[in-house]
C-alpha cells in the first residue's frame, strides 16, 4: 500500500513540474549584439507594449505570464519587421537574424509549429508574388491584356487559398490558431459557416478573447439575419411611429386600407432625389383613397431634411428618423431603400425603383 501511495504522490509532483504557469522566451540574433527588443501584443484595438529588454551579446529573454495563448510581435531596435509567433505558458526558443525576421527558428511551442504549417501550406504564395511583379510590369507599360489575364489567375487562385483558410480553420477549431484565423476571416464567411465555427471553438476556448471577439462579430449579423427573415415578403411590415414635417407624430398603421409606398432617403442621397420626381408622377396618378406614400428621411439635420423636400417639392407623408432607429428594423443597410405594402400592411415588394413602380400600381390600381 506504501509503494502505491509513494507512486501516486511522486507522479503528481512529475506532472506539476511538466506544467507551467509561466513562460521564458529565450531569443539570439546571429547578425547583432547590441539594441533594444520590444515584446508587443496585437489585441482587437491595435498592438499593444508588453516588455523591453537589451541584447547582451546578441541574446534576449522575456519572462512573464499569460491568462491565454495570444499572437504577440517581438521587435528589435527601429526594424519594423517583426516576428510573429503565439506566446503560451511554455519555454520557448528563437534564433535568426534581425534582418530575416520573418524566418526566425520558433522552437518550444507547439502553437508555433501548427502557424508555420499553415503559412508554409499556403497554396501557391511564391507564385503571387510572381504574379504581382508581373502585374505591376504589365501595368506601367499600359499592357491591358496581361493585366486582364493576371487578374483572372489570380482570382482562381484567390479562391484556392480562400478554401484552404476555411478547411483549416474547420480542422482546427480546438486550438487558438484557428481561432486567430477565424477572427482574420470573419468577413469573408457566411453568417451560417460562422456560427459552425464558433460552436466549435466556444466548446474547446470558451472565454478565449479571440472566441469573444468572433461573438461579437457575428451578434449584428445574426440580428440582421433575423431582422431580414422577419421582414420577407409576405409578413406584416414592422409598424412604427416618427414625427412628420410640421412636429406631429405620425404611425405607419394610420393608412391600413390603402396601398403603401415606404421610401427610405435622404437629402445627401443622389440616387435618391433622381428618383423624387418619378414618386411625384406615381403620387399625382395614385395618390388619394388607396394609395399612399410615407418617405422616411434619415438626415441628421431637420434643417438638410427640410431644404431637399422644399426643393423637391414632395407633398406627400414626410417623416423624419435622423437616428435610424426605424431604418435599422428595417435592416436598411444602403439608400434609397423602398417597400411596396398590400392594404393590411402586409410586404408585397422590395427596392421597387422608377418605372418598375408605376408598372406594378397600374397593375393593383387601374
Amino acid at each position: 500500500m506504501m509503494k502505491k501511495v509513494f507512486f501516486a504522490l511522486a507522479l503528481t509532483i512529475i506532472l506539476a513540474a511538466c506544467s507551467s504557469d509561466s513562460y521564458k522566451l529565450s531569443g539570439k540574433f546571429n547578425d547583432v549584439t547590441t539594441g533594444t527588443v520590444y515584446l508587443k501584443k496585437i489585441t482587437e484595438f491595435g498592438i499593444e507594449d508588453v516588455d523591453t529588454t537589451e541584447l547582451v551579446n546578441g541574446a534576449f529573454t522575456f519572462e512573464g505570464s499569460v491568462e491565454h495563448p495570444e499572437l504577440y510581435l517581438i521587435f528589435h531596435g527601429t526594424n519594423r519587421v517583426p516576428i510573429a509567433l503565439f506566446l503560451e505558458n511554455t519555454n520557448i526558443t528563437i534564433t535568426g537574424s534581425t534582418a530575416e525576421m520573418e524566418a526566425v527558428e520558433i522552437k518550444g511551442s507547439r502553437l508555433n509549429n501548427l502557424f508555420k504549417k499553415f503559412n508554409d501550406e499556403i497554396p501557391h504564395s511564391e507564385k503571387v508574388e510572381r504574379m504581382r511583379e508581373e502585374f505591376f510590369m504589365a501595368q506601367s507599360s499600359g499592357d491591358q491584356s496581361t493585366m486582364e489575364s493576371i487578374m483572372a489567375d489570380m482570382q482562381v487562385i484567390i479562391e484556392e487559398q480562400q478554401n484552404y483558410y476555411r478547411n483549416f480553420v474547420k480542422e482546427n477549431s480546438n486550438n487558438v490558431v484557428g481561432a486567430f484565423l477565424a477572427l482574420n476571416m470573419a468577413q469573408g464567411l457566411e453568417v451560417e459557416e460562422l456560427e459552425e465555427i464558433l460552436e466549435k471553438l466556444e466548446a474547446n476556448l470558451s472565454g478565449h478573447p479571440y472566441v469573444v471577439q468572433l461573438q461579437e462579430f457575428l451578434t449584428p449579423m445574426q440580428t440582421q439575419r433575423a431582422a431580414e427573415a422577419a421582414l420577407s415578403v409576405g409578413n406584416e411590415a414592422p409598424v412604427f411611429t416618427l414625427k412628420d414635417i410640421e412636429g406631429n407624430a405620425v404611425s405607419l398603421d394610420q393608412y391600413r386600407g390603402k396601398y403603401v409606398f415606404l421610401d427610405f432617403w435622404a437629402a445627401w442621397c443622389r440616387p435618391c432625389r433622381i428618383e423624387n420626381p418619378i414618386l411625384k408622377r406615381a403620387y399625382d396618378r395614385f395618390g388619394g383613397d388607396e394609395f399612399e406614400i410615407v418617405s422616411v428621411s434619415l438626415d441628421e439635420t431637420t434643417e438638410a431634411w427640410k431644404k431637399a423636400v422644399e426643393e423637391d417639392q414632395l407633398n406627400w407623408v414626410l417623416l423624419h428618423d435622423p437616428m435610424g432607429s426605424v431604418a435599422q428594423t428595417y435592416a436598411v443597410q444602403s439608400i434609397p431603400n423602398t417597400w411596396l405594402l398590400d392594404r393590411d400592411g402586409n410586404i408585397m415588394h422590395k427596392q421597387l425603383r422608377g418605372e418598375e413602380l408605376i408598372e406594378v400600381l397600374e397593375g393593383l390600381l387601374n
